[in-house]
């Protein structure tokens, strides 16, 4: 679970208020070990600068002004100190970047038949995922694909491709809907990579979901138009 979904549920906190307090415009950049501030409650934690204006802050937050005063024990509003902080209780703060988009990307790769180029048109998502991946740790590929299908088998996503044998399950070149798709070991993925097929598409391209293919817990959807490059290993049924 991604580190600061984690602290939500600890603390009772939406995730729009740890993003605020902190800054985080993009979750993937928050990892363990990192120095979060949490907030008391939901809302807007700012610091006090010089000529801070209560009433102002009221209104860019859409909090009432005397809730701040209240909670924040406010004697004096004119005489705040500089540095300290002032919590804007269920402040309203600036619309974040869900992380989703789109974009059109040149894959240049290298396989042990040469330098390949692919294009792919990818969709994606940094939005936390709910659910379960099985045995498998958030916000890898395997987490993704196993969150997605039945995969009562382990290893890395390399290994998928001879583990699922041993469980009955058919194997082939053809991309199927529902199908797992299964890459090789390559230089930027030494343990593979898996993704699901959501689509097979009329012009022969096919579409797959799939997670740390950008980025360490996003969700890609990604269009792919040709298989070369990719140290296809093929696809579980």
């Amino acid at each position: 679970m991604p580190p600061l979904l984690s602290l939500c549920g600890r603390y009772g906190l939406t995730l729009d208020t740890l993003r605020w307090a902190n800054n985080v415009t993009d979750l993937t950049t928050v990892t363990q070990g990192m120095r979060i501030v949490v907030p008391p409650v939901n809302g807007i934690l700012v610091k006090v600068q010089p000529n801070i204006n209560l009433n102002a802050l009221a209104i860019q937050y859409h909090v009432n002004l005397q809730d701040i005063i209240d909670f924040n024990l406010i004697r004096d509003p004119n005489r705040l100190g500089v540095g300290s902080f002032l919590m804007l209780p269920d402040g309203v703060g600036p619309a974040l970047d869900t992380g989703v988009g789109k974009k059109t990307v040149k894959s240049v790769t290298w396989n042990r038949f040469g330098r390949q180029v692919t294009n792919y048109t990818i969709t994606y998502s940094t939005a936390p995922v709910a659910g379960s991946g099985g045995k498998f740790p958030y916000g890898y590929c395997t987490w993704w694909v196993a969150h997605k299908r039945y995969v009562p088998w382990s290893g890395d996503a390399w290994q998928w491709w001879f583990n699922a044998r041993q469980f009955g399950f058919a194997e082939g070149s053809l991309p199927m809907v529902g199908a797992i798709m299964v890459q090789g070991i390559s230089w930027s993925s030494p343990v593979g990579h898996v993704a699901y097929v959501e689509s097979v598409n009329a012009d022969g391209s096919f579409t797959v979901s799939e997670m740390n293919y950008s980025g360490w817990g996003r969700v890609d959807y990604r269009t792919i138009k040709s298989t070369a490059g990719l140290d296809l290993l093929g696809f579980i049924y």
